[in-house]
């Protein structure tokens, strides 16, 4: 058996060991999972001499973990309280300056999202840095909306109005072979550029609820072919082909892409328009080209909540959120009330991350008061293992 690397220090070894199938999933894929040794390549801990496969096993391996993760810990909570947090975001833009878009889609295809982010394993996945779990950044949001929204404008011929500093045109043909949408004002009053910024605000679009992850394969079969620089090796049945294993949102997930649209004309049609094409023609992420990303909308499209009934809605909060809210309702200094909360709190949280969690809360609250208090001494194990 060979031994796997786990290249972080000792002591978050031993805190990792305490409790390894809960905490933040992104956190750990990103900076905690175990590498080959030897390679440095993704492990699952179980490596052997001559076994063809660990490369594979090592994806297996992260959806496990991400499935004990979400199955352990708050992240459906926090992820509605995110949600919540976006929707009073949306709703305090005055209404007579802005409009709001709120689409709710649904992906009939896998997602695959930051697919060129580092990691130990070749193909990657981007996941909320809080949270844990997978989203598409505002950045990747905008940049599909504004490339359906520059694709309908060329179909539409009105490329052939442009003037001719904005265009590239093929000498012989006079043909449009390229045009400059970074200047063209019907691309870039919307989207920006680096002139002066949009008038269209994107947002960070999450799932509805916490979605799984799913195993996806890539099988290339010439990458001897592909390799030969000088041309030597034929694209053959005989070459061996090379299996890469990689992680995808499942099908099925619900999605909730929001943007704020300055009201001026119709541009709130213009980009509510570009926004369904991206979605359900050109696909989100990696791999669309193949199909992947793609979205169905979700028909009728649910109306907004008043904020009178977002409050009469109410959200579950779990034991870490409900202590540390106490915590902060206590003055720093009355040791008497803060005492049986942090008791209670090494008694029933279930893992030391939220007692870490709990532990850090403490601490920010009652500021200089902390540092030799009995808090501090009843806390001390868990303000340890903090970097």
């Amino acid at each position: 058996m060979l031994m796997a690397l786990y290249t972080f220090p000792d002591r978050i070894q031993k805190v990792w060991s305490r409790d390894p199938s809960s905490g933040n999933f992104g956190l750990w894929y990103n900076k905690y999972v175990p590498l080959q040794e030897g390679s440095l390549k993704p492990s699952d801990g179980n490596d052997k001499k001559g076994d063809r496969d660990k490369d594979l096993r090592a994806v297996e391996y992260y959806v496990k973990r991400y499935s004990q993760m979400i199955e352990k810990g708050t992240v459906a909570s926090l992820l509605k309280r995110k949600h919540e947090a976006f929707d009073a975001y949306c709703r305090s833009f005055p209404t007579m300056n802005y409009d709001i878009i709120e689409l709710r889609a649904e992906l009939v295809s896998p997602l695959v999202t930051g697919i060129g982010e580092s990691h130990p394993h070749e193909v990657s996945m981007v996941f909320d840095h809080n949270l844990g779990i997978p989203y598409i950044p505002a950045s990747g949001v905008k940049g599909i909306v504004r490339f359906a929204h520059t694709l309908a404008l060329y179909k539409s011929g009105l490329v052939e109005g442009l003037p001719k500093e904005l265009v590239e045109q093929d000498e012989k043909t006079g043909e449009i072979i390229a045009f400059d949408d970074d200047n063209w004002e019907e691309i870039s009053l919307p989207f920006g550029n680096q002139k002066h910024r949009g008038k269209v605000f994107f947002l960070d679009a999450y799932p509805v609820s916490v979605p799984s992850l799913r195993l996806d394969i890539m099988n290339p079969h010439y990458g001897n072919y592909y390799a030969d620089k000088e041309g030597k090796t034929p694209p053959a049945d005989y070459l061996l082909p090379n299996p890469i294993k990689f992680l995808t949102v499942a099908p099925g997930t619900m999605f909730i892409f929001r943007a704020v649209v300055i009201k001026e004309g119709n541009l709130l049609d213009k980009v509510r328009s570009a926004f369904v094409r991206a979605l359900v023609e050109e696909g989100v992420g990696a791999k669309t080209a193949v199909g992947y990303g793609r979205f169905k909308l979700q028909e009728p499209a649910p109306a907004r909540p008043t904020v009178e009934k977002a409050e009469q809605k109410a959200i579950p909060v779990s034991l870490l959120d409900k202590l540390i809210e106490e915590i902060s309702k206590i003055a720093p200094h009355d040791a008497g009330r803060l005492g049986p909360v942090i008791d209670r709190a090494l008694r029933e949280l279930p893992s030391d991350t939220e007692k870490m969690e709990f532990a850090q809360a403490v601490k920010s609250h009652m500021v200089k008061q902390f540092k030799g208090s009995k808090a501090e001494k009843k806390l001390k194990e868990y303000l340890n293992t903090q970097g």
